[in-house]
């Protein structure tokens, strides 16, 4: 049988700011989070996922292909295990690379978990929701608190051994993934994972800056 191989990853960040404050954007990743500035912020988006779609051989729309009703996942998988396990192995990174481990925050971890769900749930891959909201969008819905900066990592895969292992490198093979993974900004985060019935792991990570 001949099993399909789906790596995809999507990066993106978003600096908070107050309604007259203005704030300079980092890195082809980060933007402005203000509403008069919400047309620039779409256009911007879109350039960014183009070029990360170019950088990982993806042709847009990103939307998963449907799962074969006969190919079912033979093993349980322990959800939470498998997001520690994520969260400890990027964190291993960072202190390779010389930076803080990063501090599990639930809170992030529910926002992470509700986007991941979503995706494996309507079987699309991207950073804006069906809901059209993004990342801080689902943080304030999901009580993360007052926050300076926030940022998510996106990966879907399916058909390999190892999962986590492979995300991870994925992430830090691509250079947007990586400078979020090894940013030295970030101090709390969590990792939320999603497993379909035939075997496909989605993984969201939030890093965030409270204020």
């Amino acid at each position: 049988m001949i099993r399909k191989l789906f790596p995809l990853v999507g990066v993106m960040a978003v600096l908070a700011a107050g309604i007259f404050a203005q704030s300079t954007p980092k890195g082809p990743n980060n933007s402005v989070r203000l509403t008069a500035f919400e047309a620039e912020l779409n256009k911007f988006l879109d350039a960014a996922y183009e070029e990360d779609d170019k950088a990982n051989g993806i042709t847009r729309p990103r939307i998963v292909e449907k799962p074969v009703a006969a190919v079912k996942s033979s093993v349980a998988v322990n959800i939470v295990e498998v997001e520690r396990l994520a969260f400890n192995m990027v964190n291993e990174k960072r202190v390779e690379n010389g930076l803080q481990p990063l501090t599990w925050n639930d809170n992030v971890a529910k926002t992470a978990r509700v986007h991941s769900a979503s995706m494996a749930e309507f079987q699309f891959f991207s950073h804006k929701g069906l809901d059209s909201k993004m990342v801080s969008d689902r943080a304030d819905a999901n009580g993360v608190g007052k926050w300076r900066s926030i940022g998510e990592n996106i990966a879907f895969n399916r058909g390999y051994q190892d999962p986590v292992t492979l995300t991870v490198q994925l992430w830090l093979d691509s250079p947007g993934h990586r400078r979020n993974m090894l940013s030295p900004d970030w101090k709390e985060s969590a990792i939320g994972v999603a497993v379909t019935e035939d075997g496909a792991y989605y993984f969201t990570q939030v890093f965030l800056v409270r204020k």
